[in-house]
């Protein structure tokens, strides 16, 4: 058995499925385990196909490489990202996928002359996947220039092409080729996006890829702070960042959570989670309130009350941040605070007595890093609301069980935790913690 030679498992962090996917090959191939060292054992991964000894190649997903006159990128353990990646640099470079035959060739009077089993385009042409090259309005050059720039990307050239790109635009604007120009920067604008998101290099390990993913977060951390524009908001050494968030249901069991980032690394000593005392209906602002209040309240104790942020994020729009700067205000304490609403991803400061609006640019790495904050904060208020949620639930069945009063209750939940312990737990240790046999037997049976 695999696992039973198992002696310690480590994880890398990765932004998206396809870096994840990426990396995994490039470790596979520098460590070369035992198995899957060819990564060929495991009918889920598949190859990127570009066939050769053609005028206009084809793109196809395959399981195997069956084809010699073909070019395979990969391989890779899941077909989704691919998919994913696939679906939005066809719109960028467009190519074919079916199976029509089409070539140039020159005729017995020597004038060259376009063949295809089917020239009438497809709908693709109309969705602007392809360029219909079945029609021979395509030349071959412009289509294997797209097919090359696929392979570059997978082969993460992704910079390069975005430069090639940048310098033909500015050929054609120079030349007032105005509406190829825009063709070109819609392109790049798509292509940026993308490449902002797959940050692994080929052959990159996992020690170059946490020195590459630790600029990258400086990078954001730098970049946010800059697009703020907050007065007074400025990079130092370990800056710190908190964001709260509220978890409840219908302000049941409602918990509030704060997480901390120093120079934009979640550091999961300092966070912390907050029970609502003083609400029990649905009302995400006085919770907010209650959560700060309590935060910033003198407290020597908790080494993570005794540093004040140098930003405060809050998860949620104007009514939010009007809340939290109401405490603040309380409190004598200046932080700068914004809110990062939910819908339309936008950032909310206030300046003097009014809202104003921060857009960061779609798919960059300050928005992103602003969005794993609210969302790491989201996922540990909904994790200690579930805890809550399960033990008034099972405090609820315990009520029912004849013999089982509050100081059994305790006693219960102190040796075995959960609903889940006790329902596990033997006659014998329910035993050695109830007394009462009787009491064990109604436990065993209603639970």
């Amino acid at each position: 058995m695999v696992v039973d030679q198992i002696q310690d498992v480590e994880f890398i962090t990765t932004d998206t499925e396809l870096e994840a996917l990426i990396l995994e090959t490039n470790l596979i191939k520098k460590y070369k385990p035992k198995y899957n060292k060819m990564m060929k054992d495991d009918k889920n991964y598949a190859w990127l196909m570009i066939t050769k000894g053609e005028d206009f190649p084809r793109l196809e997903i395959v399981r195997e490489r069956k084809i010699k006159n073909a070019d395979y990128l990969g391989p890779y353990a899941d077909l989704r990202p691919i998919r994913r990646a696939l679906k939005r640099l066809r719109k960028i470079f467009p190519y074919r996928t079916c199976k029509r035959t089409m070539y140039f060739h020159t005729d017995k009077s020597g004038k060259k002359k376009f063949y295809s089993s089917d020239p009438k385009p497809c709908l693709y042409l109309h969705l602007g996947l392809c360029d219909a090259p079945c029609d021979g309005s395509v030349s071959k050059a412009i289509y294997r220039k797209n097919i090359n720039n696929i392979k570059r990307f997978f082969r993460s050239k992704k910079f390069a092409i975005i430069e090639d790109l940048t310098k033909e635009m500015k050929r054609l604007a120079l030349e007032k080729k105005f509406e190829q120009a825009s063709v070109i920067r819609d392109k790049l604008t798509d292509l940026t996006y993308i490449a902002e998101r797959i940050r692994v290099e080929r052959d990159m390990d996992e020690k170059s890829w946490i020195i590459k993913r630790n600029e990258s977060v400086k990078m954001g951390l730098s970049r946010l702070i800059k697009q703020l524009r907050i007065d007074g908001l400025r990079i130092k050494d370990d800056f710190r960042i908190e964001c709260y968030d509220i978890s409840n249901i219908q302000g049941k069991s409602a918990t509030g959570s704060m997480v901390v980032f120093t120079n934009g690394k979640g550091d999961k000593s300092q966070y912390r989670k907050f029970r609502i005392k003083f609400k029990e209906e649905p009302d995400d602002f006085f919770m907010l309130q209650e959560v700060l209040s309590r935060r910033f309240r003198p407290n020597k104790k908790d080494r993570s009350f005794a540093h004040l942020p140098d930003l405060l994020i809050v998860d949620g729009g104007k009514g939010q941040l009007s809340s939290v700067a109401s405490i603040l205000v309380d409190k004598n304490v200046s932080i700068p605070t914004i809110g990062l609403a939910k819908k339309q991803e936008e950032i909310f400061k206030i300046v003097g007595d009014e809202f104003r609006t921060v857009r960061l640019r779609k798919g960059s790495e300050e928005l992103f890093l602003i969005q794993r904050i609210r969302d790491e904060a989201h996922r540990f208020a909904i994790r200690y609301h579930r805890t809550l949620r399960s033990k008034k639930q099972l405090r609820s069945v315990l009520d029912t069980i004849p013999g089982v009063g509050d100081v059994v209750k305790k006693r219960l939940l102190k040796a075995f935790g959960s609903e889940r312990g006790i329902k596990k737990a033997s006659s014998e240790q329910l035993q050695s913690v109830v007394k009462n046999k009787k009491t064990v037997e109604n436990i065993k049976k209603l639970l």
